[in-house]
């Protein structure tokens, strides 16, 4: 299979494209300080990438003053991402739900997610501050394939690689939450948020504030 930055024609722009991904949409000085790129190169790349039909492009009002362009990775510049296999375990899912009744995929996914969660558990720090434990929590998240990263009480991620699998068994997501919720050690609420072909979905902490001093 062609690699991304094959298809792309340049490594810049497989990163331009990435850290556009990484976000909820990115001006081209955004961008630039971000990849450590001039002004006008990291233009370039995004226009060459619109061009391409990779990127689209809006003009968006971030607080006072004239807007942004801002960029976001179109529906054809998503389909470049990996995506897992879901469409084979979709059929074995099916499959087992009629050899052995309709609870047999949710029994299944609920073994899954057990097992992904001891395995995220034996790489979390043990004494760490709830926040710290968000952001590790984060990192191995984003090992896995989700693009994400830590906020103040909550991970963003931007990539779903098991989307069709979610949308099938919509089950999935409230094990997805109640495995991540263990791990960090306190609630974590799932929210999905799309916007044409750009999806983030946001684990958010419920949780008192970390003690002072």
């Amino acid at each position: 299979m062609m690699s991304l930055e094959k298809k792309l024609g340049s490594a810049q722009r497989r990163t331009v494209l990435n850290e556009i991904k990484r976000s909820s949409g990115l001006a081209v000085g955004e961008l630039a300080q971000r990849i450590e790129l001039s002004y006008m190169g990291a233009k370039q790349h995004c226009l060459a990438l619109e061009k391409n039909g990779l990127l689209t492009s809006r003009n968006e009002h971030r607080g006072a003053g004239r807007p942004f362009l801002i960029y976001r990775v179109s529906a054809k510049g998503q389909a470049l991402f990996a995506a897992e296999d879901g469409q084979l375990v979709i059929s074995l899912l099916n499959q087992a739900r009629a050899l052995f009744g309709v609870g047999a995929p949710g029994k299944l996914l609920y073994s899954h997610f057990q097992e992904k969660t001891a395995g995220y558990l034996e790489k979390m720090p043990t004494q760490a501050m709830p926040q710290a434990r968000l952001e590790a929590l984060a990192k191995l998240r984003d090992a896995d394939g989700h693009m994400c990263h830590a906020e103040e009480n909550v991970i963003i991620e931007y990539h779903a690689p098991w989307r069709s699998l979610f949308t099938a068994f919509p089950e999935a997501s409230a094990l997805e939450e109640a495995m991540l919720t263990k791990v960090a050690g306190f609630p974590l609420k799932r929210r999905v948020l799309e916007n044409d072909a750009h999806i983030e979905i946001r684990f958010e902490a419920f949780r008192c504030p970390d003690p002072k001093g």
